[in-house]
């Protein structure tokens, strides 16, 4: 499996690698970006590696910067706003089987 980037929309970049019991993302973002209110059953854990992000989970809005660390419980419905050029890993468990490309 290779780690490569890919472009989600003019504002996120990201690239992954799954295994049987998780996935590891890597995304960069710009100033501004949001990443929308969504939910999915997996566990989410981010770690803010550069920047500063403004987080909503489940209607609890909170800033969170580098070396910031925040959990994600599955099916709860989140948001990210990146307040600064922004740089996160995301590790989710179980795999993001939506993710992987035909």
């Amino acid at each position: 499996m290779t780690w490569r980037w890919e472009k989600v929309n003019e504002c996120m970049e990201r690239r992954y690698i799954s295994g049987e019991g998780a996935t590891v993302a890597q995304f960069r973002l710009k100033a501004g970006c949001v990443a929308q209110r969504h939910s999915h059953p997996n566990e989410q854990i981010s770690v803010v590696l550069e920047g500063v992000i403004e987080f909503d989970i489940g209607g609890m809005r909170f800033t969170a910067s580098t070396g910031d660390v925040v959990y994600v419980p599955p099916g709860v419905e989140h948001e990210a706003v990146a307040i600064t050029d922004a740089v996160v890993i995301d590790v989710f468990s179980p795999p993001r089987k939506d993710w992987v490309t035909k």
